[in-house]
């Protein structure tokens, strides 16, 4: 019987050799582990800039993947946010989703700060001030 089209894909994922960015056991250093090959292209990603991208939205994305995943991360993806917001303290993306972070961490005070400067950065009017406004005052 042939594989569909999405168990060749996982077939695939699994053969991949894998391992933590540091090269180190996950049990050592509480570190994901990710296929080779996606390390090196994010390790790449971040000396140069790609189709527009800033470094600070990189490191915006991987709080993002670190906070979403299926046991998220948070200590790390804060600090990934925070990179982000250290090379350009108006980056939206990371003022939105730290905000969130923060509303998910039960610190209220420090995510309706992360709104204040979302407003002054995005505007009032913007949509991602708008979705952490709904966020925080629902």
């Amino acid at each position: 019987m042939a594989l569909a089209k999405s168990q060749r894909s996982l077939k695939a994922w699994g053969k991949q050799k894998w391992r933590t960015k540091s090269g180190k056991k996950s049990s050592e250093t509480g570190e994901r582990y990710l296929p080779e090959k996606a390390i090196k292209a994010l390790n790449k990603l971040l000396t140069e800039t790609p189709d527009g991208y800033t470094k600070a939205d990189l490191y915006n994305y991987l709080g993002y993947a670190t906070r979403k995943q299926q046991k998220p991360n948070f200590e790390k993806a804060e600090k990934y946010y925070l990179k982000a917001l250290k090379i350009n303290d108006k980056h939206i993306g990371a003022l939105e989703y730290l905000g969130e972070l923060y509303y998910e961490t039960d610190r209220l005070e420090e995510a309706f700060e992360l709104l204040d400067r979302l407003g002054s950065a995005a505007g009032k009017d913007s949509e991602e001030y708008l979705e952490l406004f709904e966020i925080l005052n629902s």
